[in-house]
């Protein structure tokens, strides 16, 4: 039946394509905040949440915004805000022999960080568990249960730690090829107050928005461009009519991407 049907729309000028299911579908109607265990790249790999893992992955392995171009087969990655290693893993499958810092504050998702990536035996991967800040003493993270956690307040939350602050420019002394940051509201003081982003060659940062909160938009464009980038940025949340109707997404009113490389 099948057969005569697309026989029938070729002969208007239509073919019929089987679409493949997206990976873990069955993901974005499971239960959240609950620990569990999938397979990525053949592979365990625990997740804090089903629906953010969906998200993330789709992100990370399928629209690949991390990909990033490099002459050498050993790049250096700093990677702020580790989750619990989808970017790692994604990293290392593109670059196997990079060398990696993974950065995450999060007690908890730092737990999964660590035995996902021991579990896959990686070299080269260094894991910190702390806050990118500019603070020097140990600064409160509100743990959101999946991958929500930030320094700044949330309405809701499941639990309040103290972690320590880990400073941008400690991290990048050398060179390095790619710097990502996904770090909640905590990016814009770091690229602003960093020293170092001569050292840097690619970037990418997930930019936030906080309703009743000053925007520092401007203030990391500027910087980037004065340090020899050029920037894109895509939006990833905002309200379609975002002058009469107000969307909030854990208390942001709006999330961009944006990506650099050094000007030719």
């Amino acid at each position: 039946m099948k057969s005569v049907v697309e026989r029938v729309l070729r002969t208007f000028g239509f073919e019929m394509y089987r679409l493949k299911p997206k990976p873990y579908q069955h993901l974005r109607t499971a239960p959240r905040y609950q620990e569990t265990t999938v397979t990525l790249l053949g592979e365990e790999f625990r997740i804090p949440d089903s629906r953010s893992f969906y998200w993330s992955f789709n992100e990370i392995f399928v629209r690949e915004i991390y990909r990033f171009s490099s002459s050498s087969t050993r790049p250096i990655i700093i990677d702020c805000g580790s989750n619990c290693g989808t970017s790692i893993v994604y990293f290392k499958s593109l670059f196997p022999e990079s060398i990696i810092t993974g950065v995450e504050p999060d007690p908890e998702l730092f737990r999964l960080l660590k035995h996902n990536i021991v579990n896959r035996g990686y070299t080269d991967v260094t894991l910190l568990q702390g806050a990118i800040s500019n603070s020097s003493a140990p600064i409160s993270f509100y743990h959101e249960g999946a991958d929500g956690g930030r320094t700044r307040p949330l309405d809701i939350h499941k639990s309040v730690f103290d972690v320590e602050p880990v400073h941008l420019d400690d991290l990048i002394d050398e060179p390095i090829d790619f710097l990502k940051m996904d770090i909640e509201g905590s990016e814009a003081e770091a690229i602003c107050l960093s020293e170092k982003l001569g050292n840097v060659g690619q970037l990418f940062i997930e930019y936030h928005s906080f309703k009743n909160s000053d925007q520092a938009l401007g203030d990391m464009l500027n910087r980037l461009s004065s340090s020899g980038f050029r920037y894109y940025i895509h939006t990833q949340f905002c309200s379609d009519r975002p002058l009469t109707e107000e969307k909030l997404q854990l208390g942001m009113d709006l999330q961009l991407n944006i990506f650099a490389n050094r000007q030719e």
